[in-house]
């Protein structure tokens, strides 16, 4: 699976699916390599099983239709049911490799990291990426590690033996994510911002 250039997380209770799909729908418009570099990823924890199915279900449809990728937030066997494209690992998921030996070799899998020490052992553990956040001030999510911290893990990962896409998550919008880009970060991933589309100029 190519990696995400960009990532819309969902989280319901701030984007409503209608809002979400329309934001995907943007992308629509793009040539077809532009749109596979684009993912949703399946979170929502506070959705009960059923909820969270049926909402995987309706985005696998979605993502498919603009050949887009789908990732799904620790569930494994969710991530199986829909034929997911990917699966990100929290601090309390399963090892990088039981989720691949699980998922096959073609799925991707993400790590959630809090610090550059964290993406140094996601890249030793196999992953393909890292999400480094919080990037930016996020509510609820301690202070913020700036784009030095990307910057700094960029250059650590350039040192060791195995390559793993660096993904910055935590306040990144419009405007910020082409910093992220130029400090060394490989995509942005966000729940709220909207980015109207504007793949081109982000990866620009």
């Amino acid at each position: 699976m190519q990696i995400p250039t960009l990532t819309l997380i969902t989280r319901t209770a701030d984007v409503p699916e209608p809002v979400l799909l329309a934001r995907l729908s943007a992308f629509g418009a793009l040539p077809p390599e532009a749109r596979a570099r684009v993912a949703v990823q399946l979170r929502d924890p506070e959705l009960s099983g059923a909820a969270l199915r049926a909402l995987g279900r309706r985005l696998r449809d979605a993502t498919a239709a603009l050949g887009a990728s789908l990732v799904v937030n620790d569930r494994l066997d969710l991530a199986l049911l829909l034929g997911a494209d990917g699966v990100h690992l929290g601090r309390r998921s399963v090892a990088v490799a039981d989720a691949r030996a699980l998922l096959g070799p073609g799925v991707l899998v993400s790590v959630a990291c809090h610090s550059v020490d964290e993406v140094l052992r996601a890249a030793e553990a196999g992953a393909d990426a890292a999400v480094l956040s919080p990037i930016f001030a996020t509510p609820g999510k301690g202070p913020p590690l700036g784009l030095p911290a990307l910057r700094e893990a960029r250059a650590r990962l350039a040192a060791g033996p195995r390559g793993v896409a660096l993904i910055a998550l935590g306040g990144v919008d419009a405007a910020s994510a082409p910093r992220c880009l130029a400090a060394g970060a490989d995509g942005v991933a966000a729940i709220r911002a909207d980015f109207g589309g504007a793949l081109p100029a982000i990866a620009g």
